[in-house]
């Protein structure tokens, strides 16, 4: 008989094999463990939050919110990242080791939120759109049959004026833009609820108390907005989060070693790349600009039938190229309804838009709401006017169906681990979307008059969002400026571009995700299907199987696997 040890009295090599496969062993399901325990404290604490990641117990309650709570998570939170951080990163490959960075990733950028920006002391908005989503969400998935998810919503909107009451508690000198964000977030809350009025009170076992619920929700909404607009407002520019503030989340949310000058320079360098590549499309077709041909396009074209027929159709048409092109799987059992919003939450959408499936969801539904307010208008030119803003559909059902967001998430919620089922680096998932666009047109999914202009126009839009991210979020650029570079390099009317701008500033490092990630895509395109011989379907479908995490993470994982 052998002993595992060698002479000199130390384990010899099948030994240490087994010892270290024991250790790492534990040390992942010590993760898992901590992974659970994280997940269930966090959902207690924010039971808003767990009902849309598909836990219905949690359906009917809204959050304390108040000061004590968001600290007590922030030490929640801080006990959570020690332990994982105690973890051996050796003990961790493949899947379990992008489990372990994607989580450590969650708590940082969340701490970092929390704890070092106060976002929920400087940002009114968190609380006023926490209070309306938690009933949005409910009314948008029960929207075929508001009478089953009635009783979570009317438990709900009893909540709203204590839980905005402890917002406003919250609030100290907050960013002046997001007080007005919020003011005006309040009041489109109010006037959602006036829409949703006769629909709840139609199912309503006790209409007189739904009516008074109701009012007493939108009454909070109201005091809500002039509680923060009487605080003592923080500087103008403080939405910003700092230079090296930025470079962590370009750390953390993106997976890149960058400096924000780099950044910035990477994104001067796509503008000046994509207008060029942009402007000799154009000039293969006339001698107009670009938006103007896409305009001249939108002002010739008129959907056969209805448009939601239209969409309908076109979405099934793609999805069955999809299966004929070989460029990509189809779990099974994944469905996408292509419904109507609504006609009360039709001033709550844009023109068109996504509602993923819950993570923890039996069911892996996705709807995609299309909001056409034709619908609403008598005057012959001014419906054919709204008809066409939906000009360049196509683009749009494969960026919100098939292949890009819905088949993503369906993808990413089956992934056995369900900390991966958490994670939402734009990155990934904004990156896939915008290769999924390119793609479209490059193999012919869609076709329609200046496909390839909207597509590279786009893409244009994307890389002006790299240098105003940047610039935002150094404090070397005004919410006013960035909207002029908006107007000024992509053609936005003023509404639309201080509309975009507006986002930018309260999610640093999401804007300048999207074009990054289509060219990691890329990156990676060359590296496997050019230089080691995978099918596009092969690749697509191995990008997907990672869930929403950084393209550099994944591929560390496969070298680490």
């Amino acid at each position: 008989m052998t002993s595992g040890f060698t002479r000199a009295g130390f384990p010899g090599r099948r030994a240490r094999m087994k010892f270290l496969s024991a250790v790492d062993l534990s040390a992942v399901r010590t993760m898992q463990g901590i992974g659970e325990e994280w997940l269930e404290k966090t959902c207690e604490m924010f039971p808003e939050q767990g009902s849309r990641l598909g836990f219905y117990k949690f359906a009917s309650r809204l959050g304390e919110n108040t000061p004590g709570l968001h600290r007590e998570y922030e030490r929640f939170a801080e006990s959570v990242l020690r332990r994982v951080e105690d973890l051996p990163e050796g003990a961790f490959s493949g899947d379990d080791w992008l489990d372990r960075r994607g989580f450590l990733a969650l708590l940082r950028t969340e701490l970092f939120f929390s704890r070092d920006l106060k976002r929920w002391r400087r940002n009114p908005q968190q609380h006023s759109n926490a209070a309306v989503d938690a009933i949005f969400d409910l009314v948008v998935r029960g929207a075929g049959n508001l009478s089953r998810a009635f009783p979570q919503i009317e438990s709900r909107l009893a909540g709203i004026p204590d839980f905005l009451a402890a917002g406003a508690e919250c609030v100290q000198l907050p960013v002046p833009l997001w007080t007005a964000l919020a003011v005006r977030s309040c009041a489109g809350s109010v006037e959602f609820l006036e829409g949703l009025t006769p629909e709840l009170v139609k199912v309503s076992p006790h209409p007189a108390r739904t009516r008074s619920v109701l009012r007493s929700a939108a009454a909070a909404f109201q005091d809500f907005a002039k509680a923060i607009g009487r605080k003592k407002q923080g500087p103008a520019g403080a939405f910003a989060v700092g230079r090296e503030r930025f470079e962590f989340l370009i750390r953390e949310r993106l997976g890149f070693d960058l400096s924000l000058r780099e950044a910035r320079a990477s994104g001067e360098r796509l503008v000046a790349r994509q207008d060029y590549l942009l402007q000799r499309a154009a000039a293969k077709i006339g001698k107009r600009t670009a938006r103007e041909l896409i305009d001249e396009a939108a002002a010739g074209w008129t959907p056969p039938g209805s448009l939601l027929e239209h969409y309908r159709k076109t979405t099934r048409q793609i999805r069955q190229q999809l299966e004929g092109a070989d460029l990509v799987s189809l779990p099974e059992g994944e469905s996408l309804k292509v419904l109507p919003v609504p006609p009360f939450l039709r001033h709550q959408f844009p023109t068109a838009a996504y509602n993923a499936p819950q993570p923890f969801a039996r069911s892996q539904t996705g709807i995609f709401w299309v909001n056409d307010l034709s619908l609403v208008e008598s005057d012959p030119q001014k419906k054919l006017a709204e008809i066409r803003q939906h000009f360049g559909l196509e683009l749009t059902s494969v960026h919100e169906g098939y292949p890009g967001h819905h088949l993503q998430f369906v993808v990413q919620y089956r992934h056995p681990s369900r900390l991966r089922r958490l994670f939402e680096h734009s990155i990934f998932y904004e990156g896939w979307t915008m290769w999924c666009e390119q793609m479209a047109v490059d193999h012919g999914l869609v076709n329609f008059p200046r496909a390839k202009l909207i597509q590279l126009h786009d893409a244009l839009w994307r890389a002006h969002r790299i240098v105003i991210d940047c610039g935002l979020q150094e404090g070397t650029l005004t919410a006013e400026a960035a909207a002029r570079r908006l107007q000024k390099g992509v053609g936005f009317t003023a509404a639309r571009a201080a509309a975009d701008v507006n986002w930018y500033t309260s999610s640093p490092s999401v804007p300048m995700s999207y074009l990054l990630g289509r060219l990691e895509v890329e990156k990676l395109h060359r590296h496997l299907v050019h230089g080691e011989g995978w099918s596009l379907r092969q690749f697509n479908d191995w990008m997907l199987s990672h869930g929403a995490l950084p393209w550099n993470w994944i591929w560390q994982a496969r070298l680490r696997a």
